[in-house]
């Protein structure tokens, strides 16, 4: 069953409901007061009836009373009442004295009465009418009983029952039109979004709701617009990393079918052919110098897949030392290429994985020393900056063109290709930098010109976000020991 259908069978059926108590409440509340109305003034007419008639007994001397029956003493004032209920006079054994010719109710009113109570009453029902009796002691004990019809009030009753369930009927039929045509405004466009949600699981990734509403449908439609964006930024984001998947896939094996091609070619080479040993050695000698190299690849894609996975260690660094160490380790390469290298750092402190922050300058100064040529300088600068301590690495190379910036840190990816494959170079060292630099919550540019150079900027932390990166790295390994 639809949920509108099962909104109008709950809220229809609640609504008769309570408008039928409501409706019984208010005509039960009205029937009452009529009704005690109607007993107030019956017990009125009988003290009335009994004042009367005990005024006149007491006014007759003994004689008159001794001359005078109870029925021509009762008829001196009752009929000239003009009231509408009849009359009993009863004496102390219950033997009738007088009766005006009415209805006589059978009750047990007087057996109930004591010496406390001088009246008493009921309703009763006779021929299918309604009555009311009052009975009441006199002085000198004799009882005065008056019936009266109150038919009219429990008609009055049944006729208000009668013309409301007819009303409600009707207000029923009108408020159930009304609900149904409220939910079916309101399915609508839930209607709406149902729709959109079956053609987004279809692929239409681009359906979007337009539901102008400020209640929960117009809130839920737009998380729904809200999911759907996400999502389409989730599968841009998918979609480009599997190009870039798919890109590193084809790069990766390019690269190592250049080496493998010339490994098997000179292997075989010296294998089916009788060389002299100059040719066999430089057959060696490149057969080794292309095994170096898949072994340096190998060693890359280890790291980046390591820097990657692995908890980082924090821990406090000197700068001045840590780029002294830097320079240490590439001093003789630079030489080697007359390329001299400049390490210069104020005083100051960063946070992190030793070992992965050396891996991280030594790959951007080799990166500068393969742009630059001999005779230039390539620097290494630190210096606190307000919010962290920043290092730059410069050079005075080549530099990169504009629409290459944004790519230079995808794996494989080389702005000189033939420069790199011959420096040994696999296009993985800005992968990896950018990876070390992610892990260390640090921020990096690249500014560069081609012709005049690259400026490539790290900036690391305060040390109390450090502090707190700390804390957080010590909570995650806890949970994952708790949970192992």
């Amino acid at each position: 069953m639809k949920l509108s259908w099962k909104l109008f069978f709950i809220t229809t059926p609640i609504f008769i409901i309570f408008l039928t108590v409501f409706g019984s409440w208010m005509i039960q509340g009205q029937f009452q007061n009529r009704l005690d109305q109607e007993m107030n003034q019956c017990m009125v007419e009988n003290q009335m009836f009994q004042n009367s008639f005990e005024l006149t007994w007491n006014s007759l001397s003994q004689e008159q009373k001794e001359q005078t029956s109870i029925r021509r003493l009762v008829d001196s004032f009752h009929r000239k009442s003009g009231r509408e209920s009849s009359a009993r006079v009863l004496d102390g054994e219950g033997a009738v004295l007088y009766q005006d010719g009415g209805t006589v109710i059978t009750h047990d009113i007087i057996e109930r009465m004591d010496d406390s109570h001088n009246m008493g009453y009921g309703i009763f029902q006779e021929a299918g009418k309604m009555y009311a009796v009052v009975v009441g002691r006199t002085s000198f004990d004799t009882y005065i009983e008056t019936t009266k019809d109150i038919s009219a009030v429990f008609d009055s009753r049944s006729d208000m029952y009668s013309t409301y369930q007819t009303g409600m009927l009707m207000l029923s039929v009108l408020v159930g039109c009304v609900i149904w045509l409220i939910m079916f405004f309101v399915m609508r466009n839930m209607q709406k979004l149902s729709g959109a949600t079956r053609q987004f699981a279809r692929g239409k990734y681009d359906v979007r709701v337009h539901i102008r509403s400020g209640d929960e449908i117009g809130m839920l439609a737009d998380d729904f617009n809200w999911m759907a964006n996400e999502m389409n930024l989730q599968m841009e984001r998918l979609q480009d990393e599997v190009k870039r998947q798919e890109e590193f896939t084809a790069a990766f094996a390019h690269e190592l079918k250049t080496p493998l091609t010339s490994i098997i070619g000179y292997a075989d080479t010296i294998r089916q052919m009788e060389l002299s040993p100059e040719e066999t050695d430089m057959c060696a000698d490149y057969i080794y110098r292309q095994g170096k190299r898949l072994q340096s690849l190998s060693y890359k894609l280890l790291e980046m897949t390591m820097a990657g996975k692995q908890e980082i260690a924090w821990k406090e660094i000197h700068v001045p030392s840590l780029l002294q160490e830097v320079k240490k380790t590439v001093e003789t390469v630079f030489s080697e290429h007359q390329i001299t290298l400049q390490a210069e750092a104020r005083e100051g402190v960063i946070y992190g994985d030793r070992d992965l922050l050396g891996s991280l300058f030594i790959n951007l100064a080799d990166n500068a020393r393969k742009a630059s040529e001999p005779g230039q300088t390539v620097t290494l600068v630190g210096e606190p900056v307000s919010g962290g301590y920043l290092i730059r690495v410069s050079d005075n190379g080549k530099g990169i063109p504009k629409e290459e910036l944004s790519r230079i840190t995808e794996a494989f990816y080389m702005v000189d290709k033939s420069r790199s494959r011959k420096e040994g170079g696999a296009g993985l060292g800005l992968a990896l930098c950018r990876k070390i630099i992610d892990l260390h919550q640090g921020g990096w540019q690249i500014e560069s010109e081609p012709g005049r150079g690259t400026t490539v900027s790290v900036l690391f932390g305060t040390p109390a976000h450090a502090g707190r990166e700390r804390r957080r790295s010590r909570r995650a390994k806890q949970r994952k020991e708790n949970a192992g």
